[in-house]
């Protein structure tokens, strides 16, 4: 796991270690936050793809058995975007002590005419709809020359403020769940750093908008992703699976 100097030669596959351990414990923690966990990360999964875009153009890490190279996208990204997507799109949940309860009681939200089938693949529907465009809009964004990471962040910011003119009850929580998803963001990157001294340096290319500019040695770029990604995370699931997000009470008076 070691270059001959000393430097960690798998530095991303520790990072997206790292950041599997706080979804780790909210899942044993939550388990009603379970099946909100389960559909971020999966639709998240997609994202993977775009690793051919940031890497070596953002940050130059090292793959396991090569797979950037060869593939365009490595494990590690896969375990990124679950560590990733399972704290964002619980942070908010977690601090403040809420769970998510459907917008409308489960017998009014479909005829019985509608086929079973139909009604569960419809959420998944529209979660597709929205990756697909927060796609297309980095893909042209970055056609127009924005660099990487800041299209990926521009794109999700968009696609989201997008959902919430439809769900004005999300912004308050969207916004709460963004700031919170940026802190732990960056205490996850505090402790790589403490594990892997002179990462950022080694392994990030320098920032293009925002250069040399980092907060407690992390470079703003990742906290302005970490931003970005609790702020699609906290609205998306809720608009495409159509929950809201009330106290847990509250929740178990209702369910009762």
């Amino acid at each position: 796991m070691t270059e001959e100097g000393g430097a960690m030669t798998h530095e991303f596959l520790l990072l997206s270690l790292l950041f599997l351990l706080p979804g780790g414990v909210i899942w044993l923690a939550r388990p009603d936050l379970r099946a909100l966990m389960r559909r971020t990360a999966l639709a998240s999964l997609p994202f993977a793809a775009t690793e051919r875009l940031f890497y070596p153009a953002y940050w130059t890490p090292k793959f396991l058995f090569d797979l950037a190279d060869r593939i365009g996208f490595g494990v590690e990204d896969l375990l990124f975007l679950i560590g990733l997507s399972a704290f964002s799109s619980t942070a908010y949940a977690i601090v403040f002590r809420r769970t998510p309860v459907p917008c409308a009681p489960p017998a009014t939200q479909a005829t019985p005419a509608t086929p079973t089938w139909s009604r569960s693949a419809r959420p998944w529907l529209r979660a597709a709809a929205v990756v697909a465009l927060v796609l297309a809009l980095a893909g042209a964004l970055l056609a127009a020359g924005v660099p990487i990471l800041y299209a990926a962040v521009a794109a999700m910011a968009a696609a989201a403020a997008a959902l919430l003119v439809a769900r004005g009850d999300l912004l308050v929580p969207s916004l709460l769940g963004a700031l919170l998803s940026a802190a732990l963001y960056l205490g996850l990157c505090l402790v790589f750093a403490a594990l892997v001294p002179g990462v950022f340096a080694r392994t990030w290319r320098p920032s293009v908008l925002l250069p040399g500019r980092a907060l407690l040695g992390v470079p703003l770029d990742e906290i302005l992703y970490g931003l970005g990604a609790g702020f699609a995370a906290t609205v998306f699931p809720a608009w495409a699976f159509d929950f809201m997000y009330a106290k847990a009470a509250r929740a178990a008076r209702r369910a009762g």
